[in-house]
């Protein structure tokens, strides 16, 4: 915005009293400028990952805790129904040493010829030491009697000369894609426990030969989350090719599915390949171009909503921010302790209440904030309209979506379930900083697809790594 020219008291001073009341109405026009642009800012320096859809990590020093603990609220430690994960006695160990007794017994005779039992047992888990395992594969010619000579044949995934092995390839693209250690700490690794270093160019190679080798559990994966009742979805910048690009995330708690691709809308999604055929419920956060499968039942996560109404209720101090929380989080009360006694679904009783609170405060709200008016008839599209009011319309237009959870109890609340599996990727980026190309990328996709899903289903992803290594 432009700095005015400040006026000199003998410039002012020869001013007729008409061009003074024209300057007098343009400092206050400007002057209203400047304090809805001075609003502006404040309102965007107020705003944090507990009000806003700002990431956690631009609250800096002020980072505190998404839901602080209430004091007496839960005990320490581990809580009910958590599963527990305490070494217990292994029934055949692989080595055992005794400690036997020796000297003489008060009587007098040789504590050698005692009858003996086990006593206490104590185990001690621990993992070998590294050792490079050599094999070496020979081919047999044999020469018959008439003078042919045949040749033993190698299988065609074993290469010549020199190679490496396949526990060795799923070790290192393990801990690059699934531990997101840099390609050179990897090599470093293998080097100081195994004394052998592979390049870093072998390592990208592997990466690619797994996606490939991946490939149909990879799309075995995506038709999973196709066919599944509910899916949550979810999308995040990345670079690659030195530009932004964007991933896009399917889940279900029994499969995650990665892709990327140049585009955050509509064109991404339909690539995917899920959204175009999906008939399940999608949850999302308001991001529109969900919107445009219609074919789709769509569902929104509320704690983002519960974090725009924290800004409002913060910054406005009205009632109705304050009550629509308390309503979303009396409904996500409700459903917890109806599913806790085993109930399949809130009674039309509950449901009423919940939808006639909302409603309640919802209406109040737009009465605070109605609907502004063009300020130029010529001037096209709608007038701008107060961030709370636009709020408030987006919970009155897509109530059904927002209230959905208490409707069906394998709806959740949240989007976490997709947030979560996006956490992992930033990981990789502050890792690595980026992708050079987007096959790197793609195949960070295919190879974390398949290490998430396993993780989800309680197998061990360095196995899958190992079998398409062969």
């Amino acid at each position: 915005m432009n700095q005015l020219p400040r006026p000199t008291r003998e410039s002012l001073q020869q001013l007729s009293h008409a061009d003074l009341v024209e300057l007098v109405l343009m400092l206050f026009e400007r002057i209203d400028q400047l304090t809805a642009r001075v609003n502006e800012l404040e309102s965007q320096a107020n705003k944090n990952s507990k009000n806003s859809h700002k990431p956690p990590s631009s609250d800096g020093l002020k980072r505190q805790p998404a839901q602080p603990r209430q004091l007496g609220q839960r005990p320490k430690g581990g809580q009910p129904g958590h599963k527990g994960h305490s070494l217990m006695m292994h029934p055949s160990p692989d080595h055992v040493e005794h400690y036997g007794i020796e000297g003489h017994c008060e009587c007098g005779l040789p504590l050698s010829e005692a009858l003996l039992d086990t006593g206490e047992r104590r185990q001690q888990w621990d993992i070998p030491a590294p050792q490079i395992v050599v094999t070496e594969y020979r081919q047999l010619i044999g020469t018959c009697s008439c003078g042919n000579v045949h040749k033993g044949k190698f299988p065609t995934s074993l290469p010549p000369y020199i190679s490496y092995g396949a526990r060795l390839k799923a070790y290192t693209v393990g801990l690059v894609q699934g531990h997101f250690i840099s390609l050179s700490r990897v090599t470093e690794i293998v080097s100081d426990q195994y004394g052998v270093k592979p390049s870093d160019g072998s390592v990208q190679r592997w990466i690619g030969q797994a996606s490939e080798n991946l490939a149909t559990t990879y799309t075995d994966i995506r038709d999973t989350i196709s066919s599944s009742a509910v899916a949550n979805f979810d999308e995040s910048g990345i670079r690659a090719q030195g530009k932004t690009q964007w991933l896009h995330v399917a889940a279900t708690p029994e499969a995650v599915y990665y892709t990327a691709h140049a585009r955050r809308g509509q064109e991404a999604m339909t690539a995917a390949g899920i959204l175009p055929v999906f008939q399940g419920v999608a949850v999302h956060d308001h991001w529109k171009p969900y919107f445009r499968f219609d074919h789709v039942v769509h569902s929104l996560c509320v704690t983002h909503l519960l974090r725009e109404l924290n800004y409002f209720d913060e910054t406005l101090k009205h009632q109705w921010p304050a009550q629509l929380k308390q309503v979303l989080i009396d409904a996500k009360t409700a459903v917890a302790q109806a599913k806790a006694v085993q109930q399949t679904s809130l009674s039309p009783e509950q449901i009423a209440d919940v939808e006639q609170r909302y409603d309640q405060w919802l209406n109040h709200g737009l009465l605070i904030f109605p609907e502004q008016p063009k300020t130029s008839p010529t001037k096209q599209g709608k007038a701008k309209q107060d961030p709370a009011r636009n709020l408030l319309c987006r919970l009155r237009d897509f109530k059904d979506s927002v209230l959905r959870f208490i409707q069906r109890f394998d709806i959740p609340f949240d989007n976490n379930l997709a947030e979560r599996a996006v956490r992992p990727v930033k990981v990789k980026l502050k890792v690595a900083g980026g992708f050079r190309a987007m096959g790197g990328a793609d195949a960070f996709c295919v190879i974390r697809s398949v290490w998430e899903t396993d993780k989800l289903q309680e197998r061990n992803p360095f196995e899958s790594l190992r079998a398409v290594f062969g």
